[in-house]
């Protein structure tokens, strides 16, 4: 229904002069965005929009604010009522877009992010951010295609270039997705921006092909990056009980378990070891929470 309004507002868009002016009320909402103090912009921006309701471009940064303080329903509206005055930006449709990502509506966040990159087909970011939701679908020759045109434009750009490896280990091109993951890590080394999550990846596809003693590696320098992580752990639990250190293992998946104690994987994960260990009434607890978190997710979670 949003998705709709947004484009028929966009469509019935009428070309008015609504620039604001650098009325006081603007200015600090603008320098409130840029301390990312998002809920005094949004007062700010609210208390000038009282007065001058026709502003286009207030009405844009309330959507914009809006989204960044994950009210993904309440910026759809905003940038509604925005396009009514004045045609949207390619990053309006960014925004658009990343709001339908926030709703978990990935096919509506295609459309946008697809029109924002028609707008603007240079923007690195833009192509990394459809190159994100052509993945979640499972679209992995357009996520490649997405990620390889941004890294064109930003070759340093770590991000794209570790997700550039999801891609393509989602079909199956592992010596590439390799590539990527290390390509990614070196890039942050040289940048001094290294990111926990190509290690990570890496990780779990060196466990993969049983290279565990380099996938703990990659695991415990995440760690050192990012801190402890339920996925991290996670790995670190499944690496420890393919080598039969049990103990060690059970610790690991205890400690996912503190960072998430809904995950009925990790429940599983961890009553695998305790059987192992020979704690079947523990083991058989932990079988038993397993079924009853799966019980309670929807059939499409499951």
């Amino acid at each position: 229904m949003l998705g709709r309004m947004f484009k028929v507002a966009v469509l019935a868009c009428v070309a008015l002069s609504t620039a604001c002016p650098e009325d006081p009320l603007v200015l600090r909402a603008k320098g409130l965005i840029h301390q990312d103090r998002y809920p005094e912009a949004e007062q700010a921006l609210r208390d000038y929009l009282s007065a001058h309701a026709s502003s286009a471009d207030a009405t844009y940064l309330l959507a914009y604010v809006l989204f960044r303080e994950n009210q993904p329903a309440r910026s759809l509206e905003t940038y509604t009522a925005a396009a009514k005055l004045q045609r949207p930006t390619a990053d309006d449709f960014k925004i658009v877009g990343l709001d339908y990502v926030l709703l978990n509506d990935y096919p509506d966040a295609v459309r946008w992010l697809e029109r924002a990159v028609a707008e603007g087909p240079n923007e690195a970011e833009t192509l990394y951010d459809l190159g994100r939701a052509y993945y979640v679908q499972n679209n992995f020759d357009k996520a490649i295609a997405m990620f390889t045109r941004a890294l064109a434009l930003d070759p340093r750009s770590l991000k794209a270039k570790n997700n550039l490896g999801l891609a393509f280990e989602g079909k199956n091109e592992l010596d590439k997705a390799e590539n990527c993951y290390r390509e990614a890590i070196e890039i942050g080394k040289e940048t001094g921006k290294e990111s926990d999550q190509p290690y990570l990846n890496l990780a779990d596809w060196l466990s993969h092909k049983n290279r565990l003693p380099e996938a703990l590696q990659a695991v415990e320098r995440a760690e050192q990056i990012g801190g402890k992580s339920e996925r991290g752990e996670e790995l670190r639990g499944k690496i420890l009980l393919a080598e039969d250190h049990l103990g060690e293992a059970e610790e690991a998946f205890r400690a996912a378990l503190v960072l998430n104690s809904k995950s009925g994987s990790l429940h599983y994960q961890l009553g695998r070891v305790l059987r192992r260990e020979g704690k079947e009434q523990e083991a058989t607890r932990q079988f038993e929470q397993t079924k009853s978190l799966l019980a309670t997710q929807s059939p499409k979670n499951q």
